[in-house]
């Protein structure tokens, strides 16, 4: 059994915006102004806009809305002129409607006239972890915080290369115990 909630209690952006209010062809809120350019269908909500709206549409030229499943989608676009990529312009409005929405939906368009610059913040990089080379290595600490000599250093390579080449004779045994051999090809 589908649960009925009223539209108001829909909020779809984390951090709402302000409260918008229409007045003629006028949307206006604390500190933005926009223009309803064209409002199909008479698709423009108030309400869905405002839970929809983020500062972040504030860089775009035009603002358009479009309504699918009874959900509110805005998408922004810039003016013909700025050197953005083609799908971004205002003049590809008709290409997105006909590919990205759905048919015969409603839909309005808002322009911005004074379009804000948001602040670019700088991104952390993740800091590359520099290899130190073997022969400037500091001498290691070991579980019992004595500091390791280059004798006992070599020690522990030794064993180490002890231990590989035990397995690798290991891994030759068994591989010889599964009963067949690759042998070179006699010429």
């Amino acid at each position: 059994m589908k649960k009925e909630v009223s539209p108001e209690l829909y909020n779809y952006n984390k951090f709402p915006g302000p409260a918008f209010a229409r007045v003629g062809d006028k949307v206006v809120s604390e500190n933005i102004e926009l223009s309803l350019l064209l409002d199909h269908k008479e698709a423009f909500d108030q309400t869905a806009f405002g839970q929809r709206f983020s500062q972040i549409m504030l860089k775009f030229d035009y603002i358009v809305g479009d309504w699918g499943n009874e959900q509110l989608r805005l998408k922004g676009f810039y003016r013909d002129d700025k050197p953005v990529t083609s799908d971004l312009k205002i003049g590809r409005l008709d290409d997105y409607l006909t590919e990205y929405c759905n048919f015969g939906c409603a839909y309005f368009v808002l322009e911005n006239e004074h379009p804000q610059d948001l602040p670019v913040e700088p991104e952390d990089k993740p800091r590359r972890r520099r290899n130190r080379s073997r022969n400037n290595r500091k001498p290691q600490e070991n579980r019992n915080g004595h500091k390791q000599t280059s004798s006992n250093q070599k020690q522990q390579r030794q064993e180490r290369q002890k231990r590989q080449d035990k397995k690798k004779i290991n891994r030759e045994i068994q591989e010889a115990k599964r009963g067949f051999v690759i042998r070179e090809k006699q010429r």
